[in-house]
């Protein structure tokens, strides 16, 4: 995308982002009076700080991605980078405090705009590029012991134990599992807990303002974890399987839980040279309606569907008119991709699951 494109359809919406018309620190020029020199302006140096910017693409196609960040009439920064499906590049930016006015557009036609408040307690933005449009969170990472800009009190019966947990052999994977708390809606204080069996993990309390997600690590060990959220509003409760789930995410506003944006494509290819009429089941985590269809394949064909739309644990049944039958756990959940039920040249049908597998 050309740059001055992509200023000009930003200028466009920068009338409706606050603190985006004449940024703290900085003056209009006075007109001057008839008769009168115009008074020398001395160009002076906004201080900025370093924080991160990440953009992550969780869908099943790559996209070449713009985002630009602008303060008054001054670019801050200007970033292109084409994403692989699934892929999370984290850059590092330059950015003055306060409001910052950014940008983002796709090569598929997505576009999507925020305003990036720049303070001490958060380390950076997160870009998610999903189908329909753009999300935009402020992101800090929290140490399970309390060590975080957000946290608040801790309960005096805490635990005391050293976190992430280490391994226990049965499963290897090169970034601890850990529980995201995200908040679109208003600032609130949520206390998290953290159980693996008997055994309390994390018991912690956190500010977490709007448009916030806080990333707590918490383990390297294979095992079924149960996760607690607590408002002023409501309890939430969920179960999390380790290494299924590398990082359960929770919603303190709606209460929503999985295991974040996860790409819900499911791929049918026919690799057969005959034609074959596959009945295909999905039962979604989410407890939605089931999908269930019968499609008549034709020799190569592929197909995409989606049959889910939210992330978690999909029960997937598929058969051929042959016999030839398969069942299996669909994990929609990064860092995996798009899932696949194959029919091979021998008549065998199969579930698989693309993308770099924990455990």
């Amino acid at each position: 995308m050309e740059r001055r494109t992509l200023l000009s359809l930003l200028a466009g919406g920068l009338a409706g982002l606050a603190g985006c018309g004449t940024p703290e620190g900085e003056t209009e020029t006075p007109t001057p009076e008839e008769g009168t020199d115009a008074p020398t302006e001395t160009p002076t140096t906004e201080a900025r700080v370093e924080r991160s910017l990440t953009l992550w693409n969780p869908t099943p196609n790559p996209v070449f991605t713009t985002v630009v960040g602008v303060r008054g009439d001054r670019d801050v920064f200007f970033e292109n980078r084409d994403l692989l499906p699934g892929e999370r590049a984290g850059l590092s930016v330059a950015v003055p405090s306060g409001e910052t006015a950014v940008l983002v557009e796709t090569d598929t036609g997505l576009r999507g705009r925020s305003t990036w408040t720049v303070d001490a307690a958060f380390e950076g933005l997160e870009v998610v590029l999903g189908r329909g449009g753009a999300e935009f969170w402020r992101t800090v990472s929290c140490d399970a012991r309390g060590e975080c800009s957000l946290a608040a009190a801790t309960p005096d019966d805490g635990p005391r134990i050293d976190l992430p947990l280490v391994g226990d052999g049965s499963s290897r994977w090169y970034a601890p599992a850990g529980v995201v708390v995200e908040n679109p809606g208003p600032e609130t204080t949520a206390r998290l807990r953290i159980d693996l069996g008997d055994t309390a993990l994390v018991d912690q309390a956190y500010r977490v303002p709007s448009g916030a997600r806080l990333s707590i690590p918490v383990t390297y060990r294979s095992g079924d974890y149960r996760v607690a959220v607590e408002t002023d509003e409501r309890r939430v409760e969920t179960e999390w399987p380790v290494p299924d789930e590398p990082t359960k995410y929770v919603d303190v506003s709606s209460g929503a839980t999985g295991c974040g944006p996860a790409n819900t494509t499911l791929t049918i290819a026919n690799r057969d040279d005959e034609p074959h009429r596959l009945s295909l089941r999905v039962d979604a985590a989410s407890g939605d309606e089931s999908f269930d269809r019968v499609l008549a394949l034709d020799p190569g064909e592929v197909r995409e569907l989606v049959p889910v739309t939210t992330s978690g644990a999909n029960a997937v049944s598929a058969s051929l008119e042959t016999g030839a039958a398969v069942s299996g756990t669909w994990w929609s959940c990064p860092p995996r991709g798009p899932a696949s039920v194959v029919v091979d040249a021998t008549g065998t049908v199969s579930l698989r699951v693309a993308g770099p597998q924990p455990g």
